[in-house]
């Protein structure tokens, strides 16, 4: 049976089906070692900046930076030195706020508390904040949040929360996984109103229609690797998104709502990236001025 569709047929949550399963990964993972393939575009991360231009952005907000980390699917694809690096490397900007968007480990929990010890290293004036992936809720959506919050990170599961600076506020919304059916968008936007900044963390941009119906201002998402490769021509072969390519990766935008998609820095299936590196990204909400207009 080929490697990736008896990954899609192990998907079921017996214990046995899963440690079968990451034992393959662990067993392909070494071949691909061994066989000492040119695969370094995988693990070279890449700081991808972007300012997003909101309108009625508060004055103290202005250049307030996002950084964000997704789908980092820690497993022998992605060890903990790797996870280490983008870290470091994610510190080193100096970010405002650190947004995690989802599926942190791949098919097991032994991987959860690992990573969350090692997310817990990241730093930002406002602190870190999580959402789940629909792996994480596969593997033990209890499990991650626990692990996670031992070592500081809140996960704003269908909540909000709001950032201060110099008395004004913005949200920061965090929906559950829509995958899963763990979503709940009122829920996360409760409490705030459609002229308020709203921000909302969500792992899969397949939410971006109902967000743009609810007003949110901007969405930040994960889930779809980019595409992992990305092909001339036809770019990725898949996209993971109901509303097409163009929220693959990168900025898109739905009506007045923004949508930014992570490329991630883990992959799945198999340990191969291809015109599509693992991303940090780093985002800049700015005002617009009359340029812009």
């Amino acid at each position: 049976m080929p490697f990736v569709r008896l990954l899609h047929r192990t998907r079921a949550k017996h214990p046995r089906s899963l440690k079968q399963r990451d034992a393959l990964i662990e067993f392909t993972a070494d071949l691909i070692e061994r066989a000492n393939l040119d695969l370094k575009e995988t693990y070279c991360f890449q700081i991808d900046r972007r300012d997003i231009l909101i309108t009625d952005l508060p004055d103290d907000f202005h250049g307030f930076t996002i950084a964000q980390l997704s789908d980092i699917h820690h497993s022998p694809y992605l060890s903990l030195e790797r996870l280490e690096e983008a870290i470091a490397e994610t510190n080193a900007l100096r970010p405002d706020v650190v947004v995690l968007t989802g599926d942190y480990v791949t098919h097991t929990t032994r991987y959860v508390e690992p990573c969350a010890e090692c997310l817990g290293r990241l730093r930002a004036r406002f602190g870190v904040f999580a959402v789940l992936g629909n792996h994480d809720v596969w593997v033990g959506a209890s499990a991650v949040i626990k692990a996670f919050e031992r070592h500081g990170i809140p996960v704003l599961n269908n909540t909000n929360i709001p950032l201060y600076v110099g008395g004004r506020f913005i949200y920061l919304c965090g929906l559950g996984d829509t995958t899963t059916r763990n979503d709940d968008l009122a829920a996360a936007l409760k409490g705030t109103r459609q002229r308020d900044i709203r921000i909302l963390l969500s792992h899969n941009p397949n939410i971006i229609k109902e967000a743009s119906l609810a007003g949110c201002d901007l969405v930040l998402s994960g889930h779809t690797h980019g595409g992992q490769v990305h092909l001339p021509v036809i770019g990725a072969p898949i996209s993971y998104n109901r509303h097409g390519k163009q929220y693959t990766r990168g900025w898109a935008q739905m009506k007045e709502t923004q949508i930014y998609v992570n490329r991630g820095l883990g992959t799945i299936f198999l340990p191969i990236r291809y015109q599509c590196p693992p991303e940090i990204s780093l985002l800049r909400l700015v005002r617009p001025t009359a340029h812009d207009a």
